[in-house]
């Protein structure tokens, strides 16, 4: 019983003692003309205090009826609506099933049956739009897509899945603009970022480029992986900015950029190379060897040995070179000593050392190679007895360049 019956009930009884108090003699009742009884006061004071507890108890029971009603009818809409809620969210999750397998109109067939049935339901709307992004109808897709947002406008997944949709359509204007957006709500978030980043590459606005990478770099700092990965692509991108200054006749802001793409990643051969190769064009082969040498001691890259060897071409004392090639030789590993035999021997050969060539090439001996043994005829011509073998020294080093030329080593113009 609730606190307002028990007061009442009290207050009812309280004013019946009150009413039997101010009767202290005995009350004559008349049922009928004929019919008359007289009761003592006590009788009609327990009389009263029974018809208080009664009416109390009434009261409540009334009461309770009529909420307990209530929490029937309530209860059951709630469940209506529960199982209503229960048969959208299995549709929906069928659907997103047959996405994800690939069974594309089962999915949307699905997905149309829980928007029919809720309209606002942002994830079925959402779910619409990928699916109508994956069959090409990108226009579609975005309007779909849009109307999830307008249900939920910080809806991260949806605002990725436009993006996306944006991106496949070669809108990149609009998903520049929502992947601003995205970043301003989320400033922490990488996926964002990296997304925005990808959008400026595709413009090559290298230094929006920059900026984002610069923003990203921060953020995955706790990665060790990822984050010599970002380093890597920031030097990667320095060096784009940097051979398109040069194409552009922009010879300091080029050098700058090469410079902190191997500060970025010192393993960076192909910024190496591009240094040298900037530092020769402006006259000053000394310089452009240092850089290529400083760039094959930190990536290994016989490149770098290669760009220098052209270089020297029988002009100059080779010997830095051919200490470099000798300390590489002794510290690999047989196989790969190969591409360094033969670049030591065609460098003998250049400036007239045909017995250090002979004695390279015999000394590290590779079988039946061809290119080795084109070199060891080079080297041992003049005891050939006039055979009418031609050897071009030149064609043999052309070949051998192109079999070892690095993939990334493209000059400057």
């Amino acid at each position: 019983m609730s606190l307002k019956h028990i007061i009442t009930s009290i207050l009812f009884v309280f004013i019946s003692i009150y009413v039997a108090f101010l009767n202290p003699h005995e009350s004559t009742f008349h049922l009928t003309q004929s019919q008359t009884f007289t009761l003592p006061t006590v009788v009609l004071l327990l009389a009263a205090v029974f018809t208080g507890v009664l009416f109390s108890v009434t009261i409540f029971w009334t009461s309770n009826i009529k909420n307990s009603f209530s929490r029937w009818k309530s209860n059951l809409q709630k469940s209506r609506s529960e199982k209503k809620r229960n048969k959208i969210e299995a549709l929906f999750k069928n659907a997103e099933n047959f996405f994800h397998s690939g069974r594309l109109e089962k999915a949307l067939s699905l997905v149309d049956k829980v928007i029919d049935a809720a309209p606002d339901h942002v994830r079925a709307l959402g779910l619409k739009g990928k699916i109508l992004c994956s069959q090409g109808k990108k226009n579609l897709a975005a309007n779909f897509q849009q109307k999830a947002l307008q249900k939920d406008p910080q809806n991260l997944s949806v605002l990725l899945d436009l993006v996306e949709t944006y991106s496949q359509a070669d809108q990149t204007e609009d998903e520049i603009n929502l992947l601003k957006k995205i970043h301003r709500e989320n400033p922490k978030a990488v996926q964002p970022l990296v997304q925005l980043r990808d959008a400026f590459l595709k413009q090559e606005d290298w230094k929006s480029v920059l900026t984002a990478q610069d923003k990203i770099l921060p953020l995955v700092r706790e990665n060790k992986q990822r984050w010599n990965e970002e380093l890597k692509n920031k030097s990667r991108f320095l060096l784009a900015r940097g051979k398109q200054s040069w194409d552009e006749e922009k010879r300091d802001p080029a050098i700058s950029d090469f410079k902190q793409s191997i500060k970025a990643w010192s393993k960076n051969s192909e910024a190496h190379l591009h240094l040298g190769d900037a530092y020769l064009a402006m006259g000053k082969p000394k310089v452009a060897l240092k850089k290529w040498f400083t760039g094959f001691e930190e990536s290994q890259d016989i490149a770098c040995l290669t760009r220098a060897q052209k270089v020297y071409n029988g002009t100059e004392d080779p010997q830095a070179l051919i200490e470099i090639y000798q300390k590489a030789i002794n510290s690999k590993e047989q196989q790969e000593n190969y591409k360094f035999v033969l670049m030591l021997a065609i460098l003998y050969l250049e400036h007239d050392q045909a017995e250090n060539a002979k004695s390279v090439l015999e000394e590290n001996e590779m079988g039946n190679d061809l290119l080795g043994n084109l070199l060891l005829q080079c080297a041992t011509r003049p005891s050939n007895n006039g055979a009418d073998l031609e050897l071009n020294l030149d064609q043999i080093k052309e070949a051998v360049l192109r079999l070892h030329k690095s993939p990334t080593s493209s000059t400057p113009a």
